[in-house]
C-alpha cells in the first residue's frame, strides 16, 4: 500500500510540474513532441512494434506487457529559433520585412512512466508525459500589435495489458488531458484572451504480435514484433475568456491518429524499428478551425486549415558492449500547413519536418539505468502570402534541437 502511495504522489508531483513547463514546445511532428522520454527520443520517435520502456503507454498500451517491472523517469530540454518577415501594401506591418524573432525561452518538460504485471497475463502501467504545445511571442510589428500564443497538452494515461502466451498483447488507456491556451494576436482593436486550462478525455487501443511464435517458425520468438494502435480524438469543453466585451468561447480538442510499426531483433545486440503514423489534424484545426462556439468580442475568426499528416520514424539500438546501448533515430512528417495562411502560419509556425536523433544507455547496475538523448532539426523555411491579410509576403523559419535524460529502474 505504502509503494502505490509512494508512485501516486511521484504522478502528481510530475503532473504539476508539467503543468508549469513554458510555451514553446517544438521538437515535434507539428505539435506533437516526436516521443515520450528518452528512450523513445532517441530512436526517432519509434516505440509502437519495439516497445523499450515505460513511454509505451501512451503510444501503445500493449507494449507494456513486454517491458518488465520499472520506473522510468526523464527530463528533456527543448530551445528552438523561430522568425518571421512579413511586408504589407495597406500599411498592417509596422517595418515592412523586418525580421522578428520570437521570444520564447528554452524549457524543461519532465516524463513519468511506471509498469507493474500483475501476473502473466495482466499488466498494469501508468504515464504522465507532456505530448503537444506551440508558442510564439513576437514583439509588436504584424497588424502594428504583439503575436502571442500559448498552447500546452499534458497526458495522464492509466493502462491495462492482456498478453495470450506472451504471443499477442492488446492494451487500452484511458486518456486524461490537460491542456492551456491563450493568444494575442490581429489588429490592436482585438480583445486578449489570456491563459485558459481544461481537461478532456479519450482513450487509446493498442495490439502487440509476435508472428514467430504464431507461425512456429525456427526463429527466436522475438526476432520480429508487430504493433498497431489507434488514438480517438481527444475531446476538451471549450476554453473560456472574459473579455470587455462579454465571454468568448473557443473549441479546440486534439485529433485522432493510427500508428503502426514493425520491431526487429536480428542479432542479440541490435535491435531495429520503424513506425508510420498518421494524425487526422483536420478534424479539430482544418478549414475555418478552431472555432468560436461563443464570440462577444467579435473577433477575427480563425482558419489555420491544415491538412493530415503521415510521419516516418526509424529506430536503432545496438549493444556497444555489455552494460552500453547506442541509439540513433530518424523522423519525418511534410508539413500540414496551408501555405497561403500567412498569419495563422507565423502565429503557428509548425513547419519543422526532419528530426536527427541520437543517444546512449548505460546501465549503472542491473537494475539502474541512466540515459542521455539529443534532438536536432535542421532549419526549415517557408513563404506564404495572403491579400486577404494584407499580407503580400511573408516568410518564416525555424531550427531547434533539444536535449533529453532520465534514469530506468527496473525491480
Amino acid at each position: 500500500m505504502m509503494k502505490l502511495k509512494k508512485i501516486f504522489y511521484l504522478s502528481v508531483v510530475t503532473v504539476l510540474a508539467a503543468a508549469g513547463w513554458s510555451s514553446l514546445t517544438y521538437a515535434a511532428n507539428t505539435t506533437k513532441l516526436i516521443g515520450c522520454g528518452p528512450i523513445q527520443r532517441a530512436m526517432g520517435g519509434t516505440s509502437v512494434g519495439l516497445p523499450l520502456d515505460a513511454g509505451v503507454t501512451i503510444t501503445n498500451p500493449a507494449g507494456i506487457s513486454e517491458v518488465g517491472r520499472r520506473i522510468d523517469l526523464g527530463v528533456t530540454y527543448i530551445t528552438a529559433k523561430v522568425t518571421y518577415r512579413a511586408a504589407s501594401n495597406a500599411g498592417l506591418v509596422t517595418e515592412n520585412n523586418k525580421s522578428i524573432t520570437s521570444d520564447t525561452p528554452p524549457f524543461i518538460l519532465p516524463a513519468f512512466g511506471i509498469v507493474l504485471p500483475i501476473n502473466d497475463q495482466f499488466t498494469f502501467g501508468l504515464g504522465t508525459y507532456a505530448v503537444c504545445g506551440i508558442g510564439t511571442d513576437y514583439e509588436s510589428n504584424l497588424y502594428n500589435n504583439i503575436t502571442y500564443v500559448k498552447y500546452t497538452f499534458l497526458k495522464f494515461a492509466p493502462a491495462i495489458a492482456y498478453s495470450f502466451e506472451d504471443k499477442f498483447s492488446v492494451g487500452i488507456a484511458p486518456n486524461i488531458g490537460y491542456a492551456t491556451l491563450g493568444y494575442e494576436a490581429g489588429l490592436t482593436t482585438q480583445q486578449s484572451h489570456h491563459d485558459d486550462a481544461a481537461f478532456g478525455f479519450g482513450f487509446t487501443i493498442g495490439a502487440l504480435i509476435k508472428p514467430v511464435g504464431l507461425l512456429s517458425l525456427d526463429l527466436p520468438e522475438d526476432f520480429v514484433t508487430l504493433g498497431v494502435a489507434y488514438e480517438s480524438k481527444q475531446r476538451f469543453p471549450d476554453f473560456e475568456y472574459n473579455t470587455a466585451l462579454g465571454k468568448d468561447k473557443l473549441e479546440l480538442d486534439q485529433p485522432q491518429s493510427f500508428a503502426a510499426g514493425i520491431g526487429l531483433r536480428p542479432t542479440e545486440k541490435l535491435r531495429l524499428a520503424f513506425d508510420i503514423s498518421w494524425i487526422d489534424w483536420p478534424q479539430v484545426i482544418g478549414k475555418d478551425m478552431p472555432v468560436y462556439t461563443k464570440n462577444s468580442s467579435n473577433a477575427s475568426l480563425w482558419n489555420v486549415d491544415w491538412d493530415d499528416q503521415v510521419i516516418y520514424k526509424f529506430g536503432i539500438e545496438y549493444d556497444l558492449i555489455e552494460r552500453i546501448k547506442l541509439r540513433a533515430g530518424y523522423n519525418y512528417g511534410k508539413n500540414p500547413l496551408n501555405s497561403t495562411r500567412a498569419f495563422e502560419n507565423i502565429a503557428f509556425p509548425t513547419i519543422g519536418e526532419h528530426h536527427i536523433t541520437g543517444g546512449i544507455g548505460i546501465d549503472v547496475t542491473e537494475a539502474l539505468s541512466v540515459h542521455f538523448g539529443f534532438m536536432y532539426a535542421p532549419k526549415v523555411s517557408l513563404d506564404m502570402s495572403n491579400t486577404a491579410q494584407f499580407i503580400n509576403s511573408a516568410n518564416i523559419e525555424v531550427y531547434q534541437y533539444s536535449i533529453d535524460t532520465g534514469i530506468s529502474y527496473k525491480f
